[in-house]
């Protein structure tokens, strides 16, 4: 299989006529209708991709002020939020598409079975769980880090999700992969040293760390998904079910929603462990319900910048999250999964950008430390690796496992030596 190229999406595909020739500069309605519905194809994607980063912008700098109308205190919201959204949407899509047949009923009976291995669904607890912890954690710890922070650690998921690939599986990841990820994780370090610096960067280093070993918990959801698409593969070959080739990440998404809001509210507890609140965690909710929906301006404590604003702050900020979730999706489906990786690590430079430079309400502009610039530097360059060097590791993969093998090319030798003697 050749990789999909720009170039190799031009070329036609099949045997060419060489008795037909046509006219330098002759078009005939067909390659016309074809090149124009090639440049709506391209100006489509290329929406998407925009749309990827713009949302994903807004997501950042309205969870930003959104927390400074919550105050620190009642920040948890953030998570909560999201989590009361995500289960009518998904739903929602999920119904639609099992209703018009896009998603086989066979798919949702698999999620239930069992099938040799634990039911899909009791997997997809652990999901949401791991997804309900790195959120919740990420919604207390925004007030505490500044915007560009809070997007640059993220980053750290890449490298949990290497590590747990790796133990559970079965994952071989190449020397240059590993130094892309090791280029990213200095990255991330150097872009959080000036909160260690003086507490004018906007960042706590206690929650900055916190919130960076948190995207352990994310990591563990992906990978988990990970497995059940997996199987899901292998399970399909061995019923020689016909339609739907791979498992609509609807129905992923639409049943860990379920599970991922009575464990958000289970992790009410966090906030106290996080020194943000005490007491009863039912009366915690309570006041921070009445923080969200009652529009007065004291009701989010003395800390709250324009408490009365919390309930539309949230709301922007629920919004943009949604469409920049609903925007990636759409934009693997149709753009691809390379363009839309390269759309999502543009998020962090273009709204470090907007958070020093444009004056938003609540907000205000923020003057970051070089460090910060020195990590983007650092980063994008260390990304871009590690898509080359992945590419390369599954081109290797296709022609013969052994030559994918762990830290390629110190382990190449090694595993051609195994394969030869499994066969003898």
């Amino acid at each position: 299989l050749r990789p999909m190229t720009v170039h190799s999406r031009l070329l036609p595909h099949g045997k060419m006529d060489r008795h037909r020739q046509e006219a330098p500069g002759s078009f005939s309605v067909e390659d016309v209708r074809g090149r124009r519905q090639a440049a709506l194809s391209w100006a489509s994607q290329g929406l998407l991709l925009v749309a990827v980063v713009l949302f994903g912008c807004g997501n950042n700098i309205s969870k930003q002020i959104a927390s400074v109308s919550l105050s620190k205190r009642y920040a948890y919201m953030l998570g909560l939020s999201t989590a009361v959204a995500y289960v009518p949407l998904f739903w929602a899509i999920l119904l639609v598409l099992l209703k018009t047949g896009a998603a086989p009923m066979f798919q949702l009976r698999y999620m239930w079975q069992r099938n040799g291995y634990l039911a899909p669904v009791l997997l997809i607890v652990l999901a949401a769980l791991g997804d309900a912890l790195g959120d919740v954690i990420g919604a207390i710890s925004t007030s505490h880090v500044s915007g560009p922070v809070h997007s640059l650690l993220s980053n750290c998921t890449s490298v949990f999700v290497a590590v747990l690939s790796m133990c559970l599986l079965n994952q071989r990841y190449s020397m240059f992969q590993l130094l892309a990820l090791l280029g990213v994780f200095v990255a991330v370090v150097i872009g959080i040293l000036p909160s260690f610096e003086s507490d004018s960067s906007g960042s706590n280093p206690f929650f900055a760390v916190v919130l960076g070993g948190s995207c352990i918990f994310n990591a563990v959801a992906f990978v988990v998904k990970e497995l059940i698409f997996t199987r899901y593969k292998t399970w399909r070959a061995d019923q020689d079910l016909q339609g739907g080739t791979g498992l609509n990440i609807f129905l992923i998404n639409s049943h860990e929603a379920v599970f991922q809001l009575p464990l958000t509210l289970m992790l009410i507890p966090l906030n106290d462990l996080l020194k943000q609140s005490e007491g009863n965690s039912w009366s915690y909710l309570k006041e921070a319900i009445t923080c969200v929906f009652s529009g007065e301006a004291d009701a989010c404590g003395p800390d709250a910048k324009h408490g009365e604003l919390a309930g539309l702050c949230v709301l922007v900020y629920v919004v943009f999250n949604l469409l920049w979730n609903m925007g990636i999706l759409l934009s693997v489906k149709h753009a691809g999964a390379l363009a839309t990786f390269v759309a999502l690590k543009a998020i962090f430079p273009v709204s470090t950008v907007l958070f020093e430079y444009v004056d938003w309400p609540l907000l205000g502009k923020k003057d970051f430390s070089w460090l910060i610039w020195l990590s983007m530097a650092i980063l994008l360059p260390s990304i871009a690796c590690y898509q080359w060097a992945s590419q390369l590791q599954a081109a290797r993969a296709a022609i013969h496992p052994s030559l994918a093998s762990c830290c390629w090319p110190w382990g190449q030798k090694r595993s051609e030596t195994e394969s030869e003697m499994m066969l003898e």
